[in-house]
């Protein structure tokens, strides 16, 4: 296994888990976020293939959104 190292604009440490997308586990993951309700929060964490087809899956929407965004009117 080669070492990972996370993308530059996280400071999230990788380390050995369980990828919520792909459902593999014993990988190298790093903390994407977190499913928050009203008893607590459950972290959630992604292998590198899976962040890798986040960040793209961002930036795609980003440069071609599914709906125009629709500011707010004023009358």
């Amino acid at each position: 296994m080669t070492a990972w190292d996370a993308p530059a604009d996280t400071n999230a440490p990788v380390q050995l888990g369980d990828c919520f997308r792909c459902d593999r586990g014993g990988v190298q993951v790093i903390r994407v976020g977190e499913l928050v309700g009203p008893y607590g929060e459950t972290p959630l964490y992604a292998c590198r293939c899976c962040v890798e087809r986040l960040a793209a899956m961002g930036h795609h929407t980003q440069e071609t959104p599914v709906r125009p965004y629709v500011g707010a009117s004023t009358w």
